[in-house]
């Protein structure tokens, strides 16, 4: 039976009896990977509750291939030697969690084979923009480097590990359902905040998200972490290999100026990225910098063209999509987009970057198990900002607001006063019904923020398809005569 797998045993892999868990992007990555190293394709079955995969494999002229697809789809997981799982299955799944041992990915084949310096990048939330903009720096200052994982492609589909190929930098973006199983090994592990998220997939424990997330910095030489969850590495990390960034690190922001161990580097007057969370990442993205000079014995010259390229993509990079996006003003309403802010946690910093611009915010999806604490901050955040127009949308949009929200029916209007302020609030399944809300109640001049606070899976596949329909709304509005 095979735990991980190493150099010695990629030969096996011809000899064993796999299965690949979900035929998405790493599914079929997975596949193509095997089949490459000579796994005869009559020794690989492909598992995924949805189907029919036959036209799917034809269509990339693969024959030979097992297949088992509808509800009974895991249950002969025990006749399996080595089992791929694609990140969205969660091992804690009551016919997973038995052959745990027997779980492999991609991930793990890559660090496994892969000899190069990895940056590796993780967090509850920021990760997808520093990622970006490390690669994008790095590219800028004429290195050799590519981005995968979570916001780019799968990395056996970006690192040829048969012919050995090998790069300056491999920029890894990693998430929780990946680093779960995982035993990484990377040259700078980068963990940007941690908070309660996707608690149902990590069996509904903290510690245990909170464990997949340190598996990073575990498998990392040189830690950097934002300041305020510095105290997560105590016992983890000898101090030499730890550094901060943010608040009171090493690598800061203040006053409209970024500063490497107190030492002004450059003003923030050309960065498009909105938001002092932003800020905190682009503190992270110095700090590589710095540590690839100290650790590769990169000159002051070289330094020096790794924050001029930073500088140079900063003036350039207005954030990626679904974070907090700004679709256009139509009808004299600013409309932002940052779906992606599925924790409280995330909301409160989307209120901050815009606060009393704010005249309408879009709130809910689905439980994820947030706290009654993280939901008190939320609606503290919003009475304060004077955020005038609320849309709830299930299954949390009545969390932030308790009984008050209850109590409204759904489709319904009502107006409610919390702690002196009065509120408009729409409990509504429709995001046609949320964007007329909006048109019609938003002050003019002011923003319309659709930052949920929860994943959007309650009744949308996820953020993007939430963001185009909350879009697609936005543009063929037309106000009522």
């Amino acid at each position: 039976m095979l735990t991980f797998i190493n150099k010695m045993l990629i030969s096996e892999l011809k000899n064993q009896k796999i299965a690949i868990i979900g035929f998405g992007k790493e599914g079929k990555s997975t596949l193509d990977f095997l089949l490459k190293v000579g796994v005869p394709s009559g020794n690989i079955t492909i598992l995924d509750q949805a189907g029919p995969l036959a036209p799917i494999l034809q269509e990339r002229g693969i024959t030979g291939i097992n297949t088992v697809t509808g509800k009974s789809y895991l249950d002969n997981l025990c006749d399996f030697d080595a089992i791929f799982k694609s990140p969205g299955v969660s091992p804690y799944h009551e016919k997973i969690a038995p052959v745990r041992k027997k779980l492999l990915s991609g991930a793990q084949l890559f660090f496994d084979n892969y000899d190069g310096k990895v940056i590796g990048v993780t967090g509850t939330k920021g990760k997808s923009t520093i990622a970006t903009l490390i690669y994008k720096t790095l590219i800028e200052a004429g290195y050799d480097v590519k981005l995968v994982g979570n916001i780019g492609n799968p990395v056996l589909d970006e690192v040829d590990l048969i012919k050995g190929e090998k790069h300056d930098y491999i920029v890894y973006e990693l998430s929780s359902y990946m680093l779960d199983t995982l035993k990484p090994k990377c040259f700078i592990g980068i963990l940007s905040n941690l908070y309660p998220c996707h608690l149902t997939w990590h069996n509904n424990d903290f510690d245990i998200y909170k464990e997949a997330k340190l598996n990073l910095l575990k498998g990392s030489e040189r830690i950097l972490i934002e300041y305020d969850f510095n105290e997560l590495m105590s016992g983890i990390a000898p101090d030499q290999s730890l550094y901060t960034f943010g608040g009171g690190g090493k690598y800061t922001y203040e006053d409209h100026k970024f500063y490497n161990l107190g030492e002004e580097l450059f003003t923030d007057n050309r960065v498009l990225l909105k938001g002092e969370h932003n800020k905190k990442n682009i503190c992270a993205v110095i700090g590589v910098g710095r540590l690839i000079k100290k650790y590769t014995d990169d000159s002051d010259e070289k330094f020096e063209v790794y924050i001029q390229s930073l500088q140079k993509v900063l003036s350039k990079f207005s954030g990626l999509p679904h974070r907090l996006e700004n679709i256009g003003t139509y009808h004299d309403v600013t409309f932002i987009d940052d779906g992606i802010s599925t924790t409280p946690e995330s909301t409160i910093e989307a209120i901050k970057t815009f606060g009393y611009k704010i005249g309408t915010l879009f709130l809910g999806g689905a439980d994820y198990g947030f706290t009654k604490a993280s939901y008190g901050l939320l609606k503290d955040s919003i009475i304060e900002h004077h955020i005038r127009n609320i849309v709830l949308f299930p299954d949390t949009g009545n969390d932030v607001f308790g009984d008050i929200s209850r109590n409204i029916k759904l489709g319904e209007q009502k107006v409610v006063t919390i702690e002196g302020i009065e509120l408009l609030l729409l409990k509504t399944k429709s995001m046609k019904d949320a964007v007329d809300f909006a048109y019609i109640n938003t002050e003019k001049g002011k923003t319309c923020l659709m930052s949920s606070a929860a994943p959007s899976y309650s009744l949308w596949k996820g953020y993007i398809e939430k963001g185009r329909e909350y879009k697609s709304e936005i543009i063929k509005y037309t106000p009522k005569s």
